[in-house]
């Protein structure tokens, strides 16, 4: 009898013991068994009633299963033990068992393998721990299951077709006809332009990841047996190796090929291949083809892709038009994932006002690629990349999530893919308007005249989709909080002054059409600081709160400020502010509010001329790795600080930045009476890298004026403003020159600082700092920096620091 090929490869091979096993009778006709249709293969034979009956003797399933683990004279395996997790290859290889039973069911006493063409059957047999071909012991339901299991995944064979056959005067034989996977002669890639045959050979051929050359030693397995309240702890013979040796296999070694059989045979191999160039090298569109001659000749050829086209979807045609020329991706042009994150950062810079759109349904729609086979009458093997719709998804099916450390700190990881998919070779880009953006920071401020003070800063956009007019709603708020006792002695209003709420609030348009990135305006009455170019906000708020040290200078300032920003470039920008604001000067609280060295006097803070000051400033700036749609602009703008965020891939290429702000105006002089002053500030800082990890920055900045109000005078001295020297030790002048460099080498880095103050019609000595870095990425670094004068001591000034500010 034939069992139906279509059930479940374990379940047949059980079928077959139980019916061994228990030998019932042959069903009459029109009668079916509950696991099989039956149906009669030939006339049953005279004599068939002694098989039958030495078929009804033999011991039950359980009682084999017990002898074998006990008397077999070959190898075995519990059950169980080469179900490697994850290992489906039996699903596809391994086929349905099929039975002759002629009359009853019987036992086969042996094995017999069939179809073996480069191997031998002691080969085969010694690997999959098959019984010697002479044994006559019956094979028990555990060691065909086994057998059948090892046979399948050996990797060596691309179909086991397994039969148990009945002789009318021999015994029964589990014959087993194996069809063995390609052995391959010689390789050959073509095709290639941008990789080489070195990148496919590992992908091309998967080595066992253990096999007994390199690992002699057999393992002993121990089996655990439990049967109600008794246990029986048993070890067993050692198992057969679980891979086939090297010897036989197709492999390269030494940089050299070596014929032999292709392990898991070729679909899996070509398979691999493609995935490594689509998953691993990126290319999103490459294909490949292959063609095996009955001699064992392998010509694999690739194609690494190349777009057909470009189109786009849910804009109209003038603005489909822009999202192309932001991608900047050709047709013809060799198509990489690379290419597709980088295309998509620009667009996203260049048009902010869109956004992609990556959907449930985009992905359904992104199609699956195989490898299929197609023999020709020759005995010539062609194969080639299909592919094939994804199958849609449940929308009831249980969803598994993965977390790990890449996807919580690796944002971008997929974001090279979101709104893209490929019809053959024609990539479609979706797209759609994008909605207000809404952009909420914490604000956690700690000075030393407000104590802790938190609050938020927050940014409304609003898009056109048509580009003609965007507009951005900014606002910030913080609140002196009454912790620690803080106060100004003797001086209960004015404690109560500066505990005031601090509030900003603006409100600016982009008009692209005009050229005008900036036109706005905002309103605000808050404690403000021109030292935004020394030290980075976090770094200030983070020391004052740790060790009294803020190295910041604060006032109060209340007023407005209108300011218009012109960019005709994408590295190139042009502004104007015209400021009014009234000032008033801000004292240290007692005691100060500090984890450490809160023992210590409050850190001072300098006076500023107070009263009501009127200026315009004018500004140039320039940043070489600014793209068209990058945000320009703060709500806490100074003349001292550039409107260009910093360049996030400074480590990648050259970048040269640097910006020139001119103020002029009036207010009160130090006489207490109306003066004018001016200010010019000029600030150029050069990052270039020389490779991935080495690189090197340059900073020149210098100041001048005149009849400046003491907020506005120069002083050199601390982070990072000369390091290794005080806050402001050098302050008081109306010029200033500081030059910086930096040479990192991975996470080790060398500075210098060089600098010199103009104040009572003289420059000061040049002074210089030294000292070295250790970095922990691109802005999180710790330093130390000595001074190199008659001052200099052997400990130095060290800072952990979280921000740059050049």
């Amino acid at each position: 009898m034939l069992l139906p090929p279509s059930m479940n490869r374990l379940a047949l091979a059980l079928c077959f013991i139980s019916l061994a096993a228990r030998a019932q009778p042959t069903p009459d006709a029109g009668t079916s068994s509950p696991s099989a249709v039956v149906t009669p293969s030939r006339t049953a034979p005279e004599g068939s009633t002694s098989h039958a009956s030495a078929a009804d003797n033999a011991p039950s399933p359980s009682r084999e299963s017990d002898a074998a683990s006990e008397d077999s004279d070959y190898p075995t395996c519990p059950e169980g033990f080469n179900e490697d997790e994850g290992d489906t290859s039996d699903s596809t290889v391994l086929g349905a068992l099929q039975v002759e039973v002629d009359g009853r069911g019987l036992t086969p006493t042996g094995l017999e393998l069939r179809g073996l063409q480069r191997l031998t059957e002691p080969q085969v047999r010694k690997l999959v721990g098959a019984p010697p071909a002479d044994a006559t012991r019956p094979l028990t339901a555990n060691e065909v299951q086994s057998l059948l299991h090892r046979l399948a995944r050996t990797g060596l064979f691309s179909r086991v077709e397994p039969r148990v056959r009945v002789s009318d005067q021999g015994p029964a034989l589990l014959e087993v006809t194996v069809e063995e996977h390609p052995t391959l002669t010689s390789v050959e890639f073509a095709g290639l332009q941008d990789l080489r045959p070195d990148d496919l050979w590992d992908a091309l051929f998967e080595q066992p990841s253990r096999s007994p050359d390199e690992d002699e030693e057999q393992e002993e397995v121990t089996t655990l047996r439990v049967h109600k309240r008794h246990g029986t702890l048993r070890v067993v013979s050692p198992c057969p190796p679980p891979r086939p040796p090297r010897a036989w296999l197709a492999r390269r070694e030494n940089g050299a090929f070596r014929p032999g059989i292709l392990l898991g045979g070729l679909n899996a191999a070509l398979q691999r291949v493609l995935e490594t160039l689509r998953e691993d090298d990126g290319y999103l569109l490459a294909t490949v083809s292959a063609t095996l001659s009955p001699e064992g000749k392998l010509v694999v050829t690739v194609d690494e892709g190349q777009l057909e086209s470009v189109e786009v979807r849910g804009v109209d045609d003038a603005m489909a038009r822009r999202v192309r020329e932001a991608l900047a991706l050709e047709p013809g042009d060799v198509f990489l994932r690379s290419d597709a994150r980088r295309a998509m950062e620009r667009l996203e810079s260049r048009l902010p006002f869109l956004r992609a759109v990556d959907s449930d349904d985009l992905r359904e729609e992104r199609t699956d690629v195989r490898i299929v086979e197609e023999r020709g009458t020759d005995g010539t093997r062609h194969y080639r990349t299909k592919e094939e719709a994804r199958r849609k998804s449940r929308r009831h099916e249980r969803v598994e999530f993965e977390v790990g450390w890449g996807r919580l700190f690796d944002e971008d990881s997929n974001a090279e893919t979101d709104g893209l998919t490929l019809e053959g070779k024609r990539l479609i880009v979706h797209m759609e308007p994008r909605p207000p953006d809404l952009d909420v920071d914490l604000l956690p401020v700690h000075t030393q005249v407000t104590g802790f003070a938190p609050g938020l800063a927050a940014s409304l956009r609003f898009f056109d989709s048509r580009d003609r007019v965007h507009t951005t709603l900014d606002g910030a708020f913080f609140i002196p909080l009454r912790l620690g006792g803080q106060r100004l002695p003797d001086d209960p209003e004015g404690t109560r002054s500066q505990r005031r709420v601090n509030l900003l609030g603006g409100a600016k348009v982009q008009l692209p059409a005009l050229g005008l990135e900036e036109l706005g305006a905002q309103v605000h009455d808050f404690i403000d600081t021109l030292d935004r170019w020394r030290l980075g906000d976090f770094d200030s708020y983070f020391y004052s709160f740790l060790i009294n040290r803020p190295d910041r200078d604060y006032f109060r300032r209340q007023g407005f400020t209108a300011f218009a920003t012109w960019r005709w470039a994408e590295s190139w920008l042009a502004g104007v502010e015209v400021r009014g604001d009234t000032t008033g000067s801000l004292q240290s609280f007692t005691p100060p509010l500090s984890l450490f060295r809160n023992d210590d006097p409050p850190f001072p803070n300098a006076p500023v001329n107070e009263g009501r000051f009127r200026s315009a400033v004018v500004r140039l700036e320039y940043s070489g790795a600014a793209e068209r749609g990058t945000r320009v602009g703060s709500l806490f703008r100074t003349p001292e600080t550039s409107l260009f965020e910093r360049h996030k891939n400074w480590k990648r290429e050259p970048t040269l930045r640097g910006f020139v702000t001119m103020e002029v105006g009036e207010g009160p002089g130090a006489d207490g009476a109306d003066a004018r002053f001016w200010k010019l500030v000029g600030d150029v800082a050069l990052d270039y890298p020389m490779n991935w990890h080495t690189g090197l920055s340059l900073r020149l900045r210098a100041a001048t004026g005149h009849d400046l109000p003491l907020q506005k005078q120069e002083a050199l001295g601390g982070w990072t403003a000369l390091r290794g020297f005080g806050f402001k030790e050098f302050r008081g002048g109306d010029s200033s020159v500081l030059a910086s460099a930096e040479y990192r080498w991975h996470g080790l880095g060398i500075f210098a600082d060089l600098g010199s103050v103009h104040a009572a019609s003289a420059w000061s000595d040049a002074q210089l700092g030294l000292g070295g870095s250790f970095h922990f990425g691109d802005a999180v670094r710790f330093e130390a920096a000595w001074r190199i004068d008659d001052k200099a001591r052997l400990t130095p000034e060290a800072r952990l620091l979280f921000n740059r500010t050049f």
